[in-house]
């Protein structure tokens, strides 16, 4: 579980996308970060997330994308990033093992920010995947995942 301090040092100034560390509010277990990935012109953010589960040892991917007309901000599952010969998805289809989550990301304050995450941009201090928790419980092979529907928080910004 991360400290008040850590988190409050993680605040104190802006962290890119690519150094921010998260953890699950209710779940530390689950972590995430965003991984440069090289997703090509429909997937053009450069970042892929990654969500780790400490207790089952599984990794989720997810590329950023918009939700076209809607205006929601989303994030698409996909095969391992780091898979040999991983290719993006078409954006209109192609292999999405967990599916599509509306990606809620917020300043400090829980002001709703309007931007995907991308490679060198700064980093939300929290962001909510609100359909995770049903995902994992229902689309997971082997064990069952429980993810609480809460926040991923800034706990760290670095590399590594």
């Amino acid at each position: 579980m991360f400290t008040a301090l850590a988190f409050a040092a993680a605040l104190s100034q802006p962290c890119k996308v690519e150094d921010a560390r998260y953890a699950l509010r209710s779940a530390p277990a689950f972590t995430a970060d965003f991984k440069d990935v090289d997703s090509g012109a429909d997937w053009n953010a450069g970042v892929a997330l990654h969500i780790h589960s400490a207790n089952t040892g599984k990794d989720f991917w997810f590329l950023p994308g918009d939700g076209g007309s809607s205006g929601l901000l989303r994030m698409v599952s996909t095969e391992p990033v780091d898979a040999p010969g991983w290719r993006p998805p078409s954006p209109d289809g192609g292999p999405r093992p967990l599916g599509d989550f509306d990606y809620i990301p917020t300043d400090a304050s829980y002001n709703i920010l309007d931007a995907l995450p991308e490679r060198g941009g700064e980093a939300p201090t929290h962001f909510l995947l609100l359909e995770l928790s049903d995902a994992l419980w229902h689309n997971v092979l082997g064990p069952r995942e429980s993810a609480s529907k809460q926040f991923f928080d800034l706990v760290r910004c670095g590399a590594g």
